[in-house]
């Protein structure tokens, strides 16, 4: 297995992107190799802004890369945004003997406009029809791309928690890590967080977190919000009223230094472990990695109705609670975990039920590596 990724668009850069050196390289060239969990990492330096050499230079790379020598089939699986003034490349790839797989991970954005929505299902038809096969992680999604008219083979593969990470702080290192965590955030042990994992921007309804945390304040007001994960909302110019909206609701709560935002971070489960619940308010998703492994956490978990939501979750009610997305009931819902430790601890320990019998990684991973190998045959016999 390989990774290749590119740089990030000056919007899209957090402020860890802009400490490292990837950017005094010239665009095209190749940065030094890394690896992400054991696997080879290539990095090309992309053109900072949105414009047709980006997307020239990134798919060339990517043709590169599965020229390379190696043994048994080559499969390429795309998890980027894919645009139809991709699809040469793509073609190429499979004239040269490469499977081609995408994957659609979260719901497809559907405009209301009746004659946007025609030149929009001719674009997906487009894009989707020209690879071997698309994976999805949730039927909702399979079923809304037969309904426009995809035809190439779709395959659905839930997603899957390495439980390796993500458990319950179990051993003496562990639960002295989660005190030393939560000593260098500030926080005292006796103090209850709420955690939030994911990009901080509108789709993931943060501002509506943030109302719904400062609603319960005055009768929990040792509660802390804890966002893990980009500012998108402070780095991306098309989000600047968005970010001065969270910003505001913050500072104006009475109780911002109850608010904390932890950026990129590559060990998200000692975050989770730290805290004592989660949320998911997202508009639109598939099935979120960042609910299964709160769940896998034991953390009792708060998730809004989204576009797009898959079973793979569970059973709302039972694993997770299902809360409406505004301010006065994710306030209700966080009410009722922060003041009852027995009803965290039964849904807490229900969720992780679930992910432990039903979403553990190695049942995807299984599923993945028969299809890599059934794609790579099919493009050889072409």
């Amino acid at each position: 297995m390989h990774i290749m990724t590119g740089t990030p668009q000056i919007g899209e850069r957090s402020e860890e992107d802009t400490e490292v050196n990837w950017y005094r390289a010239e665009p095209g060239s190749w940065l030094p190799q890394t690896t992400l969990d054991g696997v080879p990492l290539d990095r090309i330096r992309l053109p900072d802004c949105k414009k047709r050499s980006r997307t020239r230079i990134y798919y060339d790379a990517l043709l590169e890369v599965c020229q390379r020598p190696c043994d048994g089939p080559m499969v390429a699986q795309l998890l980027t945004n894919m645009r139809p003034q991709a699809l040469p490349w793509v073609r190429r790839l499979k004239n040269s003997g490469v499977a081609t797989l995408y994957s659609v991970s979260q719901f497809p954005s559907w405009p209301q406009n009746p004659t946007k929505r025609i030149y929009r299902r001719r674009g997906y038809q487009k894009v989707y029809n020209a690879f071997d096969a698309l994976v999805t992680n949730s039927e909702a999604i399979v079923e809304f791309l037969r309904e426009i008219g995809v035809t190439t083979r779709i395959e659905y593969i839930p997603n899957g928690v390495n439980l390796q990470r993500f458990h319950p702080a179990q051993s003496t290192q562990e639960l002295e890590a989660r005190l030393i965590l939560r000593e260098r955030l500030g926080i005292p042990v006796d103090h209850q967080i709420i955690a939030v994992v994911g990009a901080v921007m509108p789709r993931k309804s943060s501002d509506q977190i943030i109302q719904g945390w400062r609603l319960v304040l005055p009768h929990f007001p040792n509660t802390h919000l804890l966002f893990v994960g980009p500012r998108a909302d402070t780095h991306d110019p098309k989000l600047k009223k968005f970010g001065g909206r969270v910003t505001h609701l913050i500072e104006t709560s009475g109780a911002a230094d109850r608010v904390h935002f932890t950026g990129i971070v590559d060990d998200v489960e000692c975050y989770l472990r730290a805290s004592d619940l989660f949320i998911l308010a997202s508009k639109r998703e598939g099935t979120p990695n960042s609910l299964l492994e709160a769940m896998a956490t034991g953390l009792p978990s708060l998730c809004t109705p989204y576009i797009g939501m898959s079973t793979g979750i569970g059973l709302a009610g039972k694993h997770y609670q299902l809360v409406d997305r505004n301010p006065e009931a994710i306030a209700t819902a966080l009410a009722s975990l922060l003041q009852s430790s027995e009803l965290r601890a039964t849904q807490g320990d229900s969720g992780r039920g679930y992910v432990v019998d039903n979403a553990d990684q190695n049942l995807s991973l299984d599923r993945y590596a028969e299809l890599y190998q059934e794609l790579g045959a099919a493009a050889r016999r072409r």
